[in-house]
C-alpha cells in the first residue's frame, strides 16, 4: 500500500469537490505515492470514489468509527472545525495529526503553527472577508505545509455516462444547437441572496439567444430548484431552453455539465463540478468569498460591487441586494466572450 493516509472531509458537497485538490499534493508528504482514505459524509461518496488519487471513500458513520479504531496510518489530516469529525481525527491510530484537532475541553483547535491561519478565517470575518486573498486549495496546501502548485480538483467520468449525458442533450437540442450553455440558478437556502435574480437569467438567455442562435440552454438544478425552473421554463417559452431535469444523481448531474460548453451559475455545487471537469465557466458572487474561489483560467467570477459583500449573512433585508447589483449587461457580456474563448481554446475535458 506505501505511506497510509487519512483525510477527513465532511461538509457542504462543493467544499467535498474543492477540497479534491489536495490529493495530487499528498505524495509530496512522503518518498513514495500514498494510500489514500476518505473519510466523507454519505451523500458525497460517489464525487470522492471518483477522484483520481483517493484509493477508498468511506461514510462518516458509526461502521467506519468501527474499523477505523482497529486500523492505522502514517497521516491523519482533517480539515473540519467540527467536533465529530475533529474528535475521529484524533481517536485514529495515526503516526501523525495535521489540520484540526478536538482538544480534552471538546473545542477544535489547529494541530500545527501552519494551520492557524486557516482555522481562523473561521472566526475573523474582517481577516476572512477582507484580509485573505488566497484560495480554499492555497489556504489548505500552505497549512499542511505544502508548496501549492496549482493544483485543482478532478472527478473522473466513465465512458458511459459522459455518452449517456451526450444522448439526452442531442435529443433534446435541435440540430442548430452548435454549443450549450448550461444555468443552475439556484445557490442553496443557507445564506441570503446567494443565487443571482430570476429575471436575471430571463434576461441573460434572451439577449444570448439574439446574438448567438447556434447556442442552447440547458436549466440545471436539484428537486428544490424544481419550482424556479419551471417559472424559468414558462418565461423562456419559445426559446432554445430545455431542463435537465431535477432528479439526477450526483454523477448524472456532473456529466450533464460535462456536456456543457458553459456553466453560468453562482458559488454553488455546480461551479465546482464545471472546475473539476474543466468547463468554462460565469460565476456570479454576492454574500460569499469570491477570493476563495480559483477558476483556473477556465471563465470569469463576478463579483457584486456592493460594499457590504462578502458577509455570509442568513437574512438580508438591504435594497438594492447585492444581487441585484450584478447588472444583466455584465453577465451577458461576459457569456458572450467565454463562448467567444471556447472556439479559439476550447477548454479541455478531464477524462
Amino acid at each position: 500500500m506505501g505511506p497510509r493516509v487519512l483525510l477527513i472531509k465532511l461538509g457542504a458537497l462543493g467544499d467535498v469537490v474543492r477540497t479534491g485538490a489536495l490529493v495530487p499534493g499528498l505524495a509530496r508528504l512522503f518518498a513514495e505515492p500514498p494510500h489514500v482514505t476518505w473519510v466523507t459524509a454519505p451523500a458525497a461518496l460517489e464525487l470522492v470514489e471518483r477522484m483520481p488519487g483517493v484509493d477508498r471513500a468511506l461514510p462518516y458513520d458509526a461502521p467506519t468509527h468501527d474499523r477505523l479504531r482497529v486500523e492505522k496510518f502514517d497521516a491523519v489530516i482533517c480539515l473540519d472545525k467540527e467536533p465529530g469529525p475533529c474528535a475521529l481525527a484524533m481517536t485514529v491510530p495515526a503516526e501523525a495529526r495535521m489540520g484540526i484537532g478536538l482538544s480534552r475541553y471538546g473545542t477544535p483547535y489547529p494541530l500545527s503553527e501552519g494551520m492557524a491561519y486557516y482555522f481562523r478565517l473561521g472566526l475573523d470575518d474582517e481577516e476572512k472577508f477582507f484580509g485573505n486573498r488566497k484560495s480554499y486549495a492555497h489556504l489548505i496546501y500552505e497549512g499542511l505545509g505544502l508548496d501549492y502548485r496549482g493544483e485543482a480538483s478532478r472527478i473522473e467520468l466513465h465512458e458511459a455516462e459522459g455518452d449517456a449525458a451526450r444522448k439526452r442533450l442531442s435529443a433534446l437540442g435541435a440540430s442548430q444547437v452548435r454549443r450549450w450553455v448550461g444555468l443552475n440558478p439556484g445557490a442553496g437556502r443557507n445564506f441570503a441572496y446567494k443565487a443571482w435574480r430570476e429575471e436575471g437569467y430571463v434576461n441573460l438567455v434572451k439577449a444570448v439567444a439574439g446574438r448567438r442562435p447556434d447556442v442552447g440552454f440547458l436549466l440545471l438544478g436539484g428537486a428544490a430548484e424544481a419550482g424556479l425552473l419551471a417559472r424559468l421554463s414558462r418565461a423562456l417559452r419559445g426559446l432554445p431552453v430545455w431542463s435537465g431535469g431535477t432528479e439526477n444523481t450526483l454523477l448524472e448531474f456532473t456529466a450533464l455539465i460535462d456536456g456543457c460548453d458553459l456553466i453560468i451559475c453562482g458559488d454553488t455545487l455546480a461551479l465546482h463540478l464545471a472546475i473539476a471537469r474543466g468547463r468554462r465557466v460565469v460565476a456570479l458572487f454576492g454574500p460569499t468569498c469570491e477570493q476563495e474561489i480559483d477558476v483556473f483560467g477556465l471563465g470569469v467570477k463576478i463579483k457584486s460591487p456592493i460594499e457590504c459583500s462578502p458577509c455570509y449573512r442568513r437574512a438580508c433585508d438591504k435594497s438594492p441586494t447585492c444581487q441585484d447589483l450584478i447588472t444583466d449587461a455584465a453577465v451577458v457580456e461576459a457569456a458572450l466572450e467565454q463562448l467567444e474563448a471556447i472556439e479559439a481554446v476550447p477548454a479541455a475535458r478531464s477524462s
